[in-house]
């Protein structure tokens, strides 16, 4: 991946459309679209729509390639930094081959995943934390995990850690003229004071982060959505169960036992929230090769599982002998529910009973929603497993800082695991070593006297 390469690629879902656009992107790209349309490339102003004839070579009649829209945008005011244009073209896959094989006989290069992005992020025109926010966008999957998505686009993620890296600066600062004056005569008088307020800052910013951290992790599972093992022995309504919760007959449903005998999955958007239902092979003892094969698989889903559906219909005294559930209900939250309640009243020890053919799932629902502890929204910046495990080395490094003051009062070992810290939120931001350092010394010196 070479930034200053010119690129181009199909924008658009690759598929027969009415339309696809086809995206151009560096500094050959106002040379390459000269060479593609009659009109005088001098001629063209930067935001504005223009229908034109494409060529391979304006030249050549017989290298005519489509009718389509332009806009050129001159760089830096285009979304990577270069110039760029967009062709929007007829969406037929083999006319948007040809556009594309025209682009790269003159000069660009068929672009990377990613590469307009990083484009835009070597020229300044976003953070790493936004281009992560936009691929998260796009890849959404739920209405909750594009609004958890949208919020991070918001920047407000950008400028939570500018702001976190701003104090850690000034308490860095503070830190550093003492390293450098504390064996002078008289330049110590305030130490203790400044240093009490460096620890209660320190302690403060640990309890933010603690925060943000938590906030962060479940806006992580919210967006990936939730896997649900549906468990339990044969012939309890594991599989009426799936389908009644996804409204339609995925899984086969038969009084014979032992008719399901792998996973059967499937999905469903409830209030907003992705669930991937897995019905798995009934528990039970079986000299059938095939049979155990899928209960193995059953009991590698409800470890993988993020909340384990467990469904008998005659009590669950079986399932709480067998070792190997357990073992995994000590690791997992689980609801016990007894199935068919329209034969069976009398069943003991559920969390909730439900007859799948007849009754409203809603409370089902809402109890899987308090076990997964999602029953209330809570809007985070964050989101990814780069930035959550980002903001935990960052918390782990002012923790060190803090206890360090406290326990030593060595001001050297807090300065350097401070700088550690702010090295890592550049890091998180997309920045540069040579930037934390310069970070550091633009704080340290704005302390200076004017003129010194």
């Amino acid at each position: 991946m070479l930034v200053f390469d010119t690129i181009c690629a199909l924008a658009t879902p690759k598929a027969k459309s009415a339309l696809a656009l086809v995206r151009l992107s560096g500094e050959k790209s106002f040379p390459i679209l000269s060479h593609m349309i009659h009109k005088d490339i001098k001629t063209i102003e930067a935001n504005h729509a223009y229908f034109v004839r494409l060529y391979k070579d304006k030249n050549d009649p017989k290298t005519f390639l489509d009718e389509a829209v332009i806009v050129a945008y001159k760089g830096p005011k285009s979304y990577t930094g270069f110039d760029s244009v967009d062709f929007s073209l007829h969406g037929s896959p083999l006319v948007v081959e040809n556009v594309l094989s025209a682009l790269v006989s003159l000069g660009a290069r068929r672009a990377e995943r990613g590469e307009f992005s990083a484009q835009a992020y070597y020229n300044g025109k976003m953070d790493l934390l936004k281009a992560e926010g936009i691929n998260d966008l796009i890849n959404a999957t739920s209405k909750r995990a594009l609004e958890i998505a949208t919020k991070t686009l918001s920047q407000e993620n950008t400028k939570i850690v500018t702001a976190l890296k701003n104090d850690l600066l000034s308490d860095l600062a503070t830190l550093e003229y003492y390293v450098e004056n504390e064996y002078t005569e008289g330049e110590a008088d305030n130490l203790p004071e400044d240093l009490h307020k460096v620890a209660l800052d320190l302690e403060e910013k640990e309890k933010e982060l603690g925060t943000l951290i938590e906030k962060t992790k479940k806006a992580n599972r919210e967006y990936n959505g939730f896997t649900i093992a549906i468990a339990g022995e044969p012939n309890v309504g594991k599989s009426t169960l799936l389908n009644a919760i996804l409204g339609e007959d995925k899984a086969i449903v038969s009084p014979i036992p032992g008719t399901t005998r792998d996973v059967v999955e499937g999905e469903k958007e409830i209030d907003g929230l992705l669930f991937r239902f897995k019905d798995t092979a009934g528990l039970r003892h079986t000299e059938d090769l095939v049979e155990n094969l899928g209960i193995e698989r059953s009991y590698e889903t409800m470890k993988k599982a993020d909340l384990i559906l467990l469904a008998s219909d005659s009590g669950f005294t079986d399932i709480d002998q067998n070792q190997e559930v357990q073992a995994i209900l000590k690791e997992k939250p689980y609801i016990k529910i007894a199935t068919k309640k329209d034969i069976n009243k009398n069943q003991k020890d559920a969390d909730i009973a439900i007859c799948s053919l007849t009754d409203d799932l809603g409370p089902l629902i809402a109890l899987m929603k308090k076990k997964l502890n999602i029953e209330q929204k809570e809007e985070s910046e964050f989101l990814g497993k780069r930035e959550e495990e980002y903001l935990i080395s960052i918390r782990n490094q002012i923790q060190k800082a803090h206890q360090a003051l406290l326990d030593t009062g060595l001001i050297d070992i807090t300065s350097d695991t401070l700088r550690e810290a702010i090295s890592l939120i550049n890091d998180l931001m997309g920045n540069s070593k040579a930037e934390t350092m310069e970070d550091i010394y633009a704080t340290l010196f704005s302390k200076f006297c004017l003129g010194k």
